[in-house]
């Protein structure tokens, strides 16, 4: 069993302090310069004054566009996963790799009748459970109740079609609906105590015309509320948990996205067929450096490893492998349970990686690991309220822009940066403001620290809990990837790889994927 390290938090810090000046030989930078990169992208230098802010409200609104029934409808007349039915476009005789397959698919109600306008949701994918291969493919929405999925052939040998219907149109203007107008659909609570006395309370991003407390952030311009408790004053806030969540569809809404309609794939006559191999293959890919853009799609699996169309990805089998890497780093994690699930990963996949007790929370933020043979940190801090987890102080929980503004600049400097999922039961709104504020403190991070490696992780799919959509999840996957646009950050398209694996879909993948995952993200800090 491995020995768990306890130090009190006085003695911590002062040790914490002189391992990184000490062991990293971490120096402060001087002036701003330019950052170099290998391969096809250009050197980038982060004055401020020079760097785009972005789209703005307007584009990221068109941006998520999508299309919506032309009025209500009975259920009987949405769109089935047991009718709707596809089939292939200028079939050949022979397929190669390289080349591209395209599939007309025809959504069709419940009675069997051709769908006559657009806004299914549908995910696609090649895939081979014999050789542990998959890739996504792209679907174009003809708004007519027709549709085209196009996949592109990667790997020799064969495949088959797989096309699952998320959600009808139907459902998602009911989940577009909600999402906009009921935030109170999930809830958190705050606990209150002062003088022996107290008190716990609903609070929420949003809880208008009530009692409340209301809790501003200068820096962020972020606020939080809680229902103002009966005999305690707002200053006694001291924790904050997970609270429930309300049942907001009536029956008739229910139906359309009850299980039996939700996530299905559908049924097909197609066989699968054989993939003959290029017959000229050139690798272009150029080594992993900050910036580069994700092609789509952006990977693949063949044999259970993910193979990036980014850029040339490298396997780190070994924890020898992992620790050369990482050895004088910093790594910095900020996110939610799935960045969590790296920092675990990793922690039980390195033997000379030592979690440090902070004798602070048991399942909260936040969570140190250190490897003193190696001479790297890896600490890992959920990002601030709305966030689902097990009670916790209110003070342990800290605004990711804030974090970042707080970190100085020096070689290693390694950043993850995940926030979505627990965004996706509210208006987008509330997302855009916060993703905002902490692309705002990259650039700044990366003005005075140029050389630190930036990630964003994408979304996960798989979202199945309750009020919870990989549709609601993509269209805040996408407001993220555009606002970090234009950035020499790299963007590790998580979505892509928990989509077309083999195993189910699960918001929290198994350790193959996550393997997958961190050995992307070590392609880019130690591309060759």
């Amino acid at each position: 069993m491995r020995r768990r390290h306890h130090f009190p938090l006085w003695l911590f810090y002062v040790f914490i302090a002189g391992f990184v000046y000490r062991f990293l030989w971490i120096k402060p930078t001087g002036k701003l310069h330019s950052l170099p990169h290998k391969g096809n992208v250009l050197t980038h230098t982060f004055p401020l004054s020079e760097i785009s802010p972005g789209p703005d409200d307007k584009a990221l609104q068109a941006l998520i566009e999508w299309p919506e029934p032309p009025g209500p409808t009975s259920f009987e007349l949405s769109t089935s996963p047991s009718t709707t039915n596809y089939s292939l476009l200028q079939p050949q005789a022979t397929y190669h790799v390289g080349e591209h397959v395209a599939i007309l698919i025809i959504a069709r109600d419940h009675q069997g009748h051709p769908k006559t306008y657009g806004g299914d949701y549908f995910q696609v994918k090649l895939h081979s459970p014999s050789l542990k291969a998959g890739v996504t493919g792209s679907v174009t929405d003809h708004r007519n109740g027709s549709y085209t999925a196009s996949f592109l052939l990667v790997w020799p040998g064969e495949t088959q079609i797989s096309i699952t219907l998320v959600h009808s149109s139907e459902a998602i203007a009911i989940l577009k609906e909600k999402r906009d107008t009921r935030p109170d659909k999930v809830y958190f609570y705050g606990y209150f105590a002062q003088n022996g006395i107290s008190e716990k309370s609903e609070c929420n991003v949003e809880l208008p015309g009530r009692n409340v407390c209301a809790y501003h952030d200068p820096g962020t311009g972020e606020s939080w509320f809680c229902v103002r408790p009966q005999r305690l004053p707002c200053s006694s806030y001291l924790d904050h948990s997970l609270g429930e969540s309300r049942q907001i569809l009536t029956s008739a809404e229910g139906s359309f996205l009850a299980r039996s309609v939700t996530e299905k794939v559908i049924p097909s006559i197609l066989q699968p067929f054989t993939v003959l191999p290029q017959k000229s293959s050139i690798d272009d890919r150029g080594v992993c450096t900050p910036g580069l853009r994700n092609p789509e799609p952006s990977g693949f699996y063949y044999q259970d490893v993910w193979q990036s169309r980014v850029c040339r990805n490298r396997l780190f089998p070994a924890p020898s492998n992992v620790t050369a890497c990482l050895t004088g780093k910093v790594i910095y994690m900020f996110g939610d349970s799935t960045t969590q699930q790296w920092w675990q990963y990793l922690v039980q996949f390195l033997p000379s990686l030592q979690k440090i007790d902070l004798h602070i929370h048991s399942q909260g933020p936040p969570l140190l690991a250190i490897d003193i043979e190696h001479r790297f940190i890896l600490r890992w801090r959920a990002h601030q309220r709305p966030l689902t987890m097990t009670r916790i102080p209110i003070q342990e929980l800290q605004y990711i822009a804030h974090e970042l503004n707080r970190i100085g600049g020096h070689e290693g400097l390694v950043v993850v940066i995940n926030c979505l999922a627990h965004f996706v039961t509210f208006p987008v709104s509330v997302y855009v403001r916060r993703i905002r504020g902490i692309r705002d403190a990259v650039v700044r991070l990366l003005e005075r620290s140029p050389q630190t490696k930036v990630f964003i992780k994408s979304g996960n799919t798989g979202y199945m809990y309750i009020h919870g959509s990989d549709w609601l999840s993509l269209q805040l996957d996408m407001v993220m990837r555009a606002i970090f646009s234009g950035l020499p950050v790299t963007l590790l398209d998580t979505w892509e790889m928990t989509s077309c694996h083999y195993l189910p879909r699960n918001l929290h993948p198994e350790k193959i994927i996550v393997k997958n995952e961190l050995d992307l993200m070590l392609s880019f800090i130690c591309p060759q």
